[in-house]
C-alpha cells in the first residue's frame, strides 16, 4: 500500500472524509435556506437595446422618414450589432437594436445611447428620444382589481394598490394593465372661435402664461431671506375655467370657461378591460434583479387578505395569476421525479450490490447535490424548474464513477483483499477510466453553456448544474466513498446471511449469469461475425437519420411549454369603430361560453369546469381575451383540445388583420412563414398579396396572414395654386389642422400615476365628424379667417397604420399553420416550384431564405462548432491517457448511436424532436463514452499482460458486463418517473429525458457489441497492414 497516496491517505482518515461530507451537505443547505434565488425560470440576459420616441399626430410613414431612418444610420456603425428591427406607428417610433451574444454589453449599451443621442434633424415638436436597456421583465403575480365603479375611481384605487404593493418586501417592480391615463380635455368648438374671434394659439398662449409655479429668486431682509415664488397653476377644472382670456376696454373679462368645455378626467381612448364580466384593472408584480417567488407570493397575499377588507363596496381584489403556484407545482413534480429516481437506484444497486455499497453510493448523490447547491449562486444559477431538472437528469449519470468504484472495492474484496488495501487496489484500478470518463462527460456538456438565442439561459442552467454534480461527485468517489468502503462485511462471515442478503446475492449471481453464460456466449458468436454486426449498426443509424428527414418524426425546434392560461388575440384595422370591436369581444365570449358548455357536458355529473377566471381586454384595435385554466389535474380535456374547440366555436372573423391563439409560454412561431423585404412599400404589398393567395391553394395549409397592418385611409392636403398669396403657408395649414382635431399639448399636471396632460382641440362631436374639416376655418396672422376648402385640395389615399423594417429595409411576414406531416417537403416545394418564378414577377422584393428559421441556424451552426471543438478537446485528453490515436476514436464511436437510440425513443413516445433534443442526446453521449472509456482501459490490461487480442476483447467484455450494465441501466432507471409521468408541468423536458434515456439504452449495446467488433476489426486492419508492409520490405530487398 503506498502510504504517500494521497487516496491512501483519504482511506486512513475516515475522520477527514466525514468532515468534507459534513461540511459539503451544511454549505449546500445554507445556500438552498439564505442564497439561491428561487424562480419559476432562468432570467434571460440579451444585449437588447429599446430605442422609443413620441411625435404626437405623425403618421407612420412620417414616423419612418424624420425619425426612424436617422437612428437606423445613426446606429448601425455601432460594433457588435446583430440585427436592428424598426417599427413606425402612428405617433411613434420603435427601434430595437440586438447585439451579438458575446458582445460586452456595457459598452453596447453606451455605443447606442452616444448614437442616438447625436443625431440631429428630428422633429423639434416631438418628444426626446428614450433609449433602455432591455431587461427581460415576466409577470410573476397578477392582481385583479374589478367591480361595478366608474372607470375613474377604479385607475385611482388601482394606483394606490400598486404603491403598497411595491412598497413589499422583495418586490420592486409593478405596474398597472389596462388602464387609462387621465387628461384635461379644452374642448372648443368652431363656432365658439368664430363668436370671439379666437384662434387656437390664442388659447394656448393664455394657458401657458397664466398657469404657471415658478420661482423667482429671494430677497434679503434685515434680518431674514425670503424666497419669492408664483404658484398659479391650474389644478382642477374650475381653476382652468377661470383663466382670462381677455380684457375689453369696458373692464369685461373673457374666461376659458365662457369659449371651451374643460374635462377632467381619463382621455378618451379604445379602451375596456372586464374581469369575470366586471370592470377591471391588473395589477401586474414583475420579477426583479433578485428573485424569490415563493416569499413574494406570501407577501402579496398576505396584503390581499388585508387590504381587501378596507375595499368599497362591490370591489374585489383576486389573484388572476400567480406564478408560484406553477413553481410549486412543477418542482413537485421534478422533485418527486428525482426522489422516485433516487429510490430506483438505490433499490437496484440494494439487488446487484452489498448493501453497505448501495447506502454509501446513494448518500453520496445527496453530498453531491448538495456541494452543487453550494456554488449555484456564485455561477449566478437560481433554483429552477431547469436547474431542478438538471439534478434529476444527472441522478444516473453521478452515481456511474461510485458504482464502478464501488463494484471494483467489491471485486477485490471477493479476491481476498480486506480493508484499507482492499479499498485502494479497487480505487486504482479504475482511477484512470473514472477520472477521464468524468472529464470527458464535464467537456461534452460545457458547450451548452455558451450556446446562442433565446435558449441560451436555459442550456446553459443545465450544464452548470450537471458540470458541477460530476466535479463533486468524483471528488466523493475518489476520496470520500472508499473511506466507508474500507470495512465491506466478509462473504463467509460465521453469522448466518440476512433475507436481503440472500436476495442481494442472488441477484448478484443472476448478473454474472447473465454475463457469462448469456452475453458471454452471445459476444463470442458475433465477434466471429463482426464486419455483419458492423454493416448492421451502420444500417440502423442510416435508418434513423431517414426517420429524422423524412418526417416521421415530429419536429419543433424550441420545447412546447404549456401554459395555464389561453390567450386570444384579434386585430382588426386601425380605423375599425369600438361598436365593431364589442361585436368581435362578444364573438369570443360566446365561443368561450360554448366551450365551458361543451367541457360540462363531458362531465359525469354535469359541472365540470375547464376555466376558472376570464379576462378581456380591449385596447387600440386589439381584442385579446385571456382564459385562466383550473388546475391541471381537474381538466377532462387537453389544452390542446380546447384551443381547436375554441378556434372553431368562434367562428370567422373576416375583416380580422391577425388572429393569435395560443396557450404556451414560449414563442412557437407558426410552422410556414417567409420574410418578405424591399425599399418600395407599395411593391411589397403587391408581392405578400400574391404569396398569400397561393399559400391558401394548399389543402393543409390555413390561417394564412400578413404581418402588413392597412391602417385607415389618410386624407392628403395639398395646397392649391395661389393659396400661399393669402399670407399662410402649408406649415400654417397642418398645424391648425391639427390642432383642431389631434389638439395642442400646452401643460403637464403632475399626478399619482403620471402626468396628466392638458390638452385644447375641437369638441369630441367635431372631432369624429368629417364634416368638421370642410368646416374648419384657417386663421391667419392678421386674424383673417379663410375656409380650409379655399386652400388645400382634399383627397382620400389608402394609408398604413404601422411599416416594419429590418436592417434598413421595409419587411413583412407571410405565415400560416400547417396541418400535414411532411412540412420540409412543403417547404420545398414553394421554394423551388413557385418562388423562383415569384421573384422574377417582382423585382424590387427580395426574400430571406431562412425567413423565422434564422435563431435555429444559428443555434445549429454554433451547436456543431462548440461540440465538434469540445470533442476534439476530449479526443486529444483520451488520446494522451491511452497513448493511441486510434483508441480515442473507438472510444467515441458509441456517440453517433445515442442519436439513434433518441430517434427511436421519440418514435416511440410521438414526442417533439428539437432544441432540449439534442441536448439530451448530447449527455447520453458522455455517459456511453464512460462505458467506452471503462471497457477499452480494461482490454488495455488484459493486453499489457500478455493476451491475444481476441482473448483480451472476450475477457475484458465478461469482466466488464456487470459494471458498464449497471451503470447505464441505473441512468435508465433514475430516467424512469419524469419518462412515464403524464404531467404537463414538466412536459416540455421530456424529449431530453427521451434522448437521454433512449439514448443510453441503445450506445450501452453499441459498448457491449459494436465497440469489441470494432476493436478487432482494428486490430484486422493493423495485422493486414504489417503484412503488406513485411511484403514490400521483401519484394523490396529481392
Amino acid at each position: 500500500m503506498q502510504n504517500n497516496s494521497i487516496l491512501a491517505w483519504w482511506i486512513r482518515n475516515p475522520i477527514a472524509a466525514n468532515l468534507a461530507m459534513l461540511i459539503l451537505v451544511v454549505a449546500g443547505s445554507m445556500s438552498y435556506l439564505l442564497t439561491i434565488e428561487k424562480e419559476p425560470f432562468p432570467t434571460v440576459r440579451l444585449p437588447i437595446m429599446d430605442v422609443r420616441m413620441t411625435w404626437q399626430g405623425a403618421s407612420p410613414r412620417d414616423i419612418e422618414d424624420q425619425i426612424i431612418v436617422r437612428f437606423e444610420e445613426a446606429v448601425k456603425n455601432v460594433e457588435g450589432i446583430k440585427s436592428i428591427v424598426s417599427n413606425a406607428f402612428e405617433g411613434r417610433a420603435q427601434v430595437t437594436i440586438t447585439g451579438e451574444e458575446r458582445v460586452d454589453r456595457r459598452k453596447f449599451s453606451d455605443d447606442v445611447r452616444e448614437k442616438i443621442n447625436s443625431v440631429n434633424g428630428l422633429p423639434s415638436d416631438a418628444d426626446r428620444p428614450i433609449v433602455t436597456e432591455r431587461i427581460k421583465r415576466d409577470q410573476m403575480i397578477r392582481i385583479a382589481l374589478h367591480g361595478n365603479i366608474n372607470e375613474l375611481t377604479l385607475n385611482k384605487l388601482a394606483q394606490e394598490i400598486r404603491r403598497e404593493v411595491a412598497a413589499l418586501p422583495l418586490i420592486t417592480n409593478v405596474d398597472i394593465s389596462g388602464n387609462i391615463n387621465e387628461e384635461i380635455s379644452i374642448q372648443v368648438t368652431e363656432q365658439k372661435l368664430r363668436q370671439f374671434g379666437l384662434s387656437f394659439n390664442e388659447i394656448e398662449s393664455a394657458v401657458r402664461n397664466n398657469s404657471i409655479n415658478t420661482s423667482a429668486g429671494s430677497v434679503y431682509g434685515e434680518t431674514e431671506t425670503f424666497r419669492l415664488n408664483v404658484r398659479n397653476r391650474a389644478e382642477k377644472q374650475i381653476d382652468f375655467e377661470k383663466i382670462i382670456l381677455r380684457h375689453s376696454a369696458d373692464g369685461a373679462i373673457l374666461t376659458l370657461g365662457d369659449v371651451a368645455t374643460i374635462y377632467d378626467g381619463l382621455a378618451a381612448s379604445k379602451r375596456y378591460s372586464s374581469f369575470d364580466g366586471e370592470t377591471a384593472l391588473l395589477i401586474d408584480v414583475y420579477n426583479g434583479d433578485y428573485m424569490d417567488i415563493v416569499q413574494m407570493s406570501a407577501n402579496v397575499r398576505e396584503y390581499i387578505k388585508e387590504k381587501i377588507q378596507h375595499l368599497p363596496t362591490g370591489v374585489s381584489l383576486t389573484i388572476w395569476e400567480d406564478w408560484n403556484d406553477a413553481y410549486q407545482s412543477r418542482l413537485d413534480t421534478i422533485f418527486n421525479s428525482a426522489l422516485s429516481g433516487l429510490i430506483l437506484v438505490f433499490s437496484l444497486l440494494l439487488l446487484f450490490l452489498q448493501p453497505r455499497i448501495a447506502v454509501w453510493v446513494s448518500i453520496g448523490i445527496g453530498t453531491t447535490f448538495a456541494a452543487a447547491f453550494w456554488l449555484l449562486p456564485s455561477f449566478s444559477i437560481s433554483l429552477n424548474m431547469l436547474s431542478l431538472f438538471a439534478f434529476m437528469m444527472v441522478i444516473g449519470i453521478v452515481v456511474d464513477d461510485a458504482i464502478v468504484i464501488g463494484e471494483s472495492i467489491h471485486k477485490q474484496h471477493e479476491l481476498g483483499h480486506h480493508g484499507a488495501k482492499a479499498a485502494l487496489l479497487g480505487v486504482q484500478a479504475v482511477a484512470k477510466p473514472v477520472v477521464f470518463g468524468v472529464l470527458t462527460t464535464i467537456i461534452v456538456f460545457m458547450p451548452m453553456a455558451f450556446l446562442p438565442g433565446s435558449t441560451a439561459e436555459f442550456t446553459r442552467t443545465i450544464a452548470i448544474v450537471v458540470m458541477l454534480a460530476l466535479a463533486f461527485s468524483l471528488f466523493e468517489a475518489l476520496f470520500i466513498l472508499p473511506s466507508h468502503l474500507r470495512h465491506l462485511p466478509d462473504d463467509d462471515a460465521d453469522n448466518s446471511p440476512s433475507k436481503l442478503a440472500l436476495l442481494q446475492q442472488k441477484f448478484a449471481d443472476f448478473l454474472a449469469w447473465l454475463g457469462n453464460n448469456v452475453y458471454g456466449p452471445v459476444i463470442d458468436v458475433l465477434l466471429a461475425y463482426r464486419y455483419l454486426v458492423v454493416a448492421v449498426f451502420i444500417l440502423v443509424f442510416s435508418l434513423s437519420v431517414k426517420l429524422l428527414n423524412d418526417n416521421f418524426i415530429l419536429q419543433s425546434f424550441e420545447p412546447k411549454i404549456e401554459a395555464d392560461t389561453i390567450r386570444l388575440n384579434v386585430t382588426l384595422p386601425e380605423n375599425v369603430s369600438f361598436e365593431r370591436m364589442n361585436q368581435v369581444l362578444n364573438q369570443m365570449n360566446a365561443g368561450q361560453d360554448l366551450l365551458t358548455q361543451h367541457v360540462a357536458k363531458l362531465s359525469l355529473d354535469g359541472n365540470g369546469q375547464f376555466i376558472d377566471h376570464h379576462y378581456s381586454r380591449i385596447s387600440g384595435s386589439r381584442i385579446s381575451s385571456y382564459l385562466k385554466l383550473v388546475p391541471y389535474e381537474q381538466r377532462i380535456i387537453d389544452t390542446d383540445t380546447a384551443t381547436k374547440l375554441l378556434t372553431e366555436y368562434i367562428g370567422d372573423i373576416p375583416d380580422a388583420e391577425e388572429i393569435e391563439f395560443k396557450a404556451t409560454l414560449n414563442e412557437r412561431e407558426p410552422r410556414v412563414a417567409f420574410m418578405v423585404q424591399s425599399h418600395n412599400l407599395d411593391a411589397m404589398t403587391v408581392a405578400v398579396k400574391e404569396l398569400k393567395n397561393h399559400l391558401a391553394e394548399y389543402d393543409d395549409v390555413y390561417l394564412v396572414r400578413d404581418s402588413l397592418a392597412r391602417g385607415s385611409k389618410e386624407i392628403m392636403l395639398t395646397m392649391k395654386p395661389g393659396a400661399a398669396a393669402l399670407g399662410v403657408s402649408l406649415k400654417d395649414i397642418s398645424q391648425q389642422v391639427k390642432q383642431a382635431f389631434y389638439g395642442q399639448e400646452v401643460q403637464r399636471l403632475p399626478r399619482e400615476g403620471g402626468d396628466s396632460r392638458v390638452r385644447v382641440h375641437y369638441s369630441r362631436a367635431e372631432r369624429e365628424d368629417i364634416d368638421s374639416l370642410y368646416a374648419l376655418k384657417i386663421r391667419t396672422r392678421n386674424k383673417i379667417e379663410i375656409p380650409l376648402i379655399n386652400l388645400v385640395n382634399i383627397e382620400l389615399k389608402p394609408g398604413v397604420s404601422r411599416i416594419q423594417r429590418r436592417d434598413g429595409m421595409k419587411v413583412a411576414w407571410v405565415y400560416a399553420d400547417y396541418a400535414g406531416n411532411n412540412l420540409n417537403a412543403l417547404k420545398q416545394s414553394i421554394r423551388n416550384e413557385y418562388l423562383v418564378a415569384w421573384a422574377k414577377r417582382h423585382p424590387e422584393v427580395n426574400m430571406d431564405r431562412k425567413g423565422r428559421s434564422r435563431n435555429q441556424d444559428e443555434f445549429m451552426d454554433k451547436v456543431y462548432h462548440y461540440e465538434g471543438l469540445a470533442l476534439l478537446i476530449a479526443y486529444v485528453l483520451m488520446a494522451v491517457a491511452f497513448k493511441s490515436y486510434s483508441q480515442p476514436l473507438l472510444i467515441m464511436s458509441a456517440i453517433p448511436f445515442a442519436f439513434t437510440g433518441s430517434i427511436f425513443g421519440h418514435l416511440a413516445h410521438q414526442v417533439y424532436f428539437g432544441a432540449f433534443s439534442m441536448l439530451g442526446i448530447l449527455a447520453a453521449a458522455g455517459v456511453v463514452v464512460n462505458d467506452n472509456i471503462v471497457l477499452v482501459d480494461c482490454l488495455n490490461n488484459l493486453r499489457a499482460k500478455g493476451s491475444s487480442p481476441l482473448m483480451a476483447v472476450k475477457a475484458a467484455c465478461r469482466a466488464r458486463f456487470r459494471a458498464i450494465t449497471l451503470t447505464s441501466f441505473t441512468t435508465f432507471v433514475g430516467l424512469i418517473p419524469m419518462l412515464s409521468g403524464d404531467t404537463e408541468q414538466a412536459k416540455f423536458l421530456v424529449p431530453m429525458v427521451v434522448s437521454l434515456a433512449y439514448g443510453i439504452i441503445f450506445a450501452t449495446l453499441t459498448t457491449l457489441i459494436l465497440t469489441p467488433c470494432l476493436y478487432l476489426i482494428g486490430v484486422d486492419i493493423n495485422s493486414a497492414t504489417n503484412k503488406a508492409h513485411h511484403l514490400w520490405r521483401h519484394l523490396d530487398k529481392a
